[in-house]
């Protein structure tokens, strides 16, 4: 699979219908209206008052679009992800790239070149809100990318929020501090899907480069820096280098944003400064935005989370014995929510699966978990709510697993400042493998499909005929009512329907041949497998 620029990857979304072009100029303001007004589909704004860059957004915000880059069907993100992470490539290293056609340094260095504006009502100022920040382990010499969002603070600086224990770039911060040193940083502004499913994904004590050459079944290319020994991917259009000054530590503040959530967090959190030492960017390139929060919070480039948390908690509950087919974490949930079906085996699959759920993934989430049999399918909100409602006792199949790891802009914690930790709650939707329970009491009823008509089309019959064929195909063997119509598919109904009721007097049923309980010749309404009455 090529690298693909970001013009490439516009193209491919316009081609699959993803794509909204906007082609007379806007104003900045008018973004944030133009992102809320198309939450299904990427948007591009061609032109932008007092800016040369183009605009994109919502362009990795739903399974669609995660399945065109990936290559595979939107049911299957979780297994191809955990596929495509399972596997590396060394990178290499080219001599120049696009990025490189405009270089800013020193004083030249502006971030207002950017488009920037105000996204929510009440955020603290203009963000970066699609940034991949590039930092390197200084123990190990790893690069890891994952996105983080900056807020603006004057022409060459913004803040970072790092207050995630769990994430590499606070890790390696904090390991710089400790050394009384500023981390160097690359931060690669927007990128096509697949960049941003690998820069979400993380293989232990693996280089990320090496993770996302994985993704693309060979090496990534990459360029190098202009003020710092750092690598960007080489189909970056906008890429900031510059400094984490995490010698003054975690004091600025920073915040609120509308999160990916829907709603703000919680108060005013404190971030590092981030100074930019270098912008190069393409000629007339594509400036990306995530389109976080608003009132469609599971329909936002965050989505990115949903697929590769996905991808965690397929591949550890495939380590660990479990028979797992699907994960799917819905929108709606914002991340919080997961579905897994499975199959079961073992009288305790479904709560350890619970279990491996809730606590499995680097993201700390989810917080609630379904699991389901299966023959539910946990893409239809319909079948998964019938299933919740069915095949639930609330005695029994709520697990709820105390102080958990979650976000800290989780508004249950009452805090934005790690550590923070929430009780979190599994439900087994699946029935049950112990206690003796009748399965088909809990199957699903599908309607009928159309019956196939007999090759060469039906032989006309009288109503004698139909009748006396009925009587010698229910001697043959006990029929359900769904058998005799097939038997008899192409037959006016009506002589069908008065053949039985001649018989019907002479009919009993198999009281115990669940579900059809098929009629069979008797002497009795009721006649168990035996021959005898009950």
């Amino acid at each position: 699979m090529t690298q693909q620029t970001l013009s490439d990857f516009v193209a491919t979304l316009e081609k699959i219908g993803q794509l909204v072009r906007i082609s007379d100029e806007r104003h900045v303001n008018d973004l944030p209206a133009i992102m809320e007004a198309h939450p299904d589909t990427a948007v591009l704004v061609e032109k932008i008052k007092d800016c040369e860059l183009q605009f994109l957004a919502n362009a990795y915000s739903n399974r669609t679009q995660y399945a065109s880059a990936l290559g595979c069907k939107p049911s299957d993100l979780a297994q191809e992800i955990a596929r495509r992470g399972s596997r590396t490539h060394e990178p290499v290293v080219v001599a120049t790239a696009p990025c490189k056609e405009v270089i800013l340094k020193g004083e030249a260095v502006d971030l207002t070149r950017l488009p920037l504006f105000l996204h929510h009502q009440h955020d603290g100022h203009a963000y970066l809100q699609d940034t991949s920040v590039v930092s390197r382990d200084p123990d190990t010499g790893l690069i890891n990318w994952g996105i983080y969002r900056m807020m603006y603070r004057a022409r060459n600086e913004t803040n970072v929020d790092m207050r995630n224990d769990s994430h590499k770039a606070r890790i390696h911060a904090k390991a710089y501090q400790q050394r009384g040193l500023d981390m160097p940083v690359a931060v690669v502004i927007g990128g096509p899907t697949l960049d941003k499913i690998a820069a979400m994904y993380s293989v232990a004590d693996t280089d990320d480069w090496d993770v996302l050459g994985g993704f693309y079944g060979g090496p990534a290319q990459l360029v190098k820096c202009e003020t710092n020994d750092l690598t960007v991917p080489a189909n970056a259009d906008i890429v900031l280098e510059g400094h984490i000054k995490t010698t003054e530590g975690w004091i600025f503040d920073e915040g609120p944003y509308g999160e990916f959530t829907g709603t703000y967090g919680g108060g005013l959190p404190r971030n590092c400064r981030l100074l930019i030492d270098c912008i190069t960017y393409r000629k007339g390139g594509i400036y990306q935005h995530a389109t976080i929060g608003g009132l469609h919070p599971g329909r936002t480039d965050m989505a990115v989370w949903n697929s590769t948390i996905e991808a965690d908690i397929y591949s550890a509950l495939k380590n660990a014995g479990i028979r797992v087919l699907d994960v799917n974490l819905p929108g709606n949930g914002s991340t919080n929510i997961a579905y897994a079906r499975i199959r079961t085996v073992g009288g305790g699959d479904a709560k350890q699966a619970l279990a491996i759920m809730l606590s499995c993934s680097r993201q700390w989430l989810p917080k609630i978990a379904y699991v389901f049999d299966e023959d539910v399918d946990i893409f239809d909100p319909d079948r998964v709510m019938w299933a919740f409602a069915w095949r639930l006792d609330p005695a029994k199949d709520i697990m709820i697993l105390p102080e958990q790891n979650v976000l800290p802009l989780e508004p249950m914690c009452n805090t934005n400042q790690p550590p923070v930790n929430l009780a979190k709650v599994g439900f087994d939707c699946t029935i049950p493998r112990v206690g003796g329970f009748d399965r088909l009491s809990f199957a699903a009823c599908h309607v009928t499909d159309p019956f196939a008509l007999p090759q060469g089309g039906p032989t006309a019959l009288t109503e004698e005929d139909v009748t006396r064929n009925m009587e010698a195909f229910i001697r043959g063997a006990p029929r359900s009512w769904f058998d005799i119509l097939s038997h008899f598919s192409g037959q006016p109904y009506p002589i069908v329907y008065r053949a039985f009721g001649s018989l019907r007097h002479r009919l009993g049923r198999m009281s115990d041949e669940r579900p059809a309980y098929p009629y069979i010749f008797a002497d009795s309404c009721f006649v168990d497998g035996k021959g005898g009455t009950s």
